[in-house]
């Protein structure tokens, strides 16, 4: 293999576990946020905000150390620099998405600023959802289609916490 289909693959593979690392934050903390009680959420914004940040950070450093321990166990004690660039990509990929659950509960607070917080998570799941078709082919009315369909779902699930107040 050449060096520049190395690059790219590099390249690739960062890439990838950068857009993982968001999405799986993004998941992580949409499933925080609906699960958070509502007396909670209406507690001071600060509060509120720092648990959502504290909470997401927490998940970025348990995949950064268990990513570190797995990548040491299969090469016999070496964190190579292929390896550090894929932590580093995963850390890029996890810090803004901490900011975007965050960030909302801050300047908003109580259930504003977390519904505002759940939408965004939803928005970041649902461009990569149609990114990911429309790189495969698929027409753009499928593609939307398809996003409409898990927005009204995920819509639904948001809609029932704020009625039964969780």
């Amino acid at each position: 293999m050449d060096e520049t289909a190395t690059t790219t693959r590099h390249e690739r593979e960062q890439l990838r576990e950068g857009i993982t690392m968001a999405l799986y934050i993004g998941f992580s903390l949409l499933a925080v946020l609906l699960a958070t009680p509502t007396d909670y959420v209406d507690d001071s914004r600060t509060r509120v905000a720092t648990t959502v940040a504290l909470t997401a950070l927490g998940l970025v450093l348990a995949h950064q150390v268990a990513y570190r321990l797995s990548t040491r166990l299969l090469n016999r004690g070496v964190l190579d620099a292929e390896s550090l660039a894929i932590l580093r990509a995963q850390l890029l990929g996890g810090l803004p998405v901490v900011a975007v659950a965050a960030v909302p509960v801050l300047l908003f607070g109580g259930r504003t600023g977390v519904l505002v917080a759940e939408l965004l998570l939803l928005a970041i799941v649902a461009s990569v959802g149609y990114l990911t078709a429309r790189s495969a082919g698929a027409s753009s009315r499928s593609v939307l289609l398809n996003v409409v369909g898990v927005m009204v779902v995920v819509g639904a699930v948001l809609a029932l916490k704020i009625a039964v107040g969780h």
